[in-house]
């Protein structure tokens, strides 16, 4: 058996990375992802390269532009969440039906058209899951304004006030006084 030749790789593209991070950085903004823009939109490098030229920060303001598109995005996404919640109708092609009911082709094509129509129960599952997991993301990127507030509460015995108790340090053992002096220093040297 033998093996073909294999290909010399040819050159590595070359990129203008202005170019290229002022395209990432707009649609950034708009809520798109960033392996989404790299691997749909014409001439864009692969993600990783501009994650690296992101830490790179070369030219200089690369990262400061970006994450700035980055936080706008995350606004973006925020808003679209409430889009989708607000929709009862979409549009959706549809082949197109004579007045009897029976469905029409051009020659051996289907004739399509638009339609307006209400959420189907299968649309409405749909948007619940986009819009949950929209939810999700926030919560974990910005979770200081996306995230669930969480609050603690203390009480005391009954649901009442918290009671302070007179220790009695005569009826400690040794050990126990030598713990509690362990976390006396403990707490004295985190201030």
């Amino acid at each position: 058996m033998t093996e073909k030749p294999r290909k010399k790789p040819g050159p590595a593209p070359t990129y203008d990375r202005v170019a290229v991070m002022e395209h990432v950085c707009q649609q950034l903004a708009l809520g798109r992802s960033l392996l989404n823009i790299c691997n749909t939109d014409p001439g864009m490098p692969n993600h990783m390269l501009v994650r690296l030229w992101v830490r790179q920060d070369e030219p200089k303001g690369i990262r400061a532009n970006y994450l700035a598109a980055r936080e706008a995005g995350f606004s973006s996404i925020a808003e679209d969440i409430i889009d989708m919640s607000d929709k009862t109708h979409e549009w959706i092609m549809v082949q197109k039906t004579d007045r009897h009911g029976n469905l029409m082709y051009d020659g051996d094509m289907p004739i399509l058209e638009k339609r307006l129509m209400p959420l189907s129960a299968d649309m409405v599952a749909h948007k619940r899951l986009q819009v949950d997991t929209r939810k999700w993301y926030l919560s974990k990127v910005l979770p200081k304004i996306y995230g669930d507030k969480l609050t603690q509460e203390l009480t005391g015995e009954g649901g009442g006030p918290i009671t302070i108790a007179n220790v009695d340090l005569k009826a400690l053992s040794d050990d126990e006084l030598i713990q509690m002096q362990a976390l006396i220093s403990k707490a004295a040297s985190k201030k």
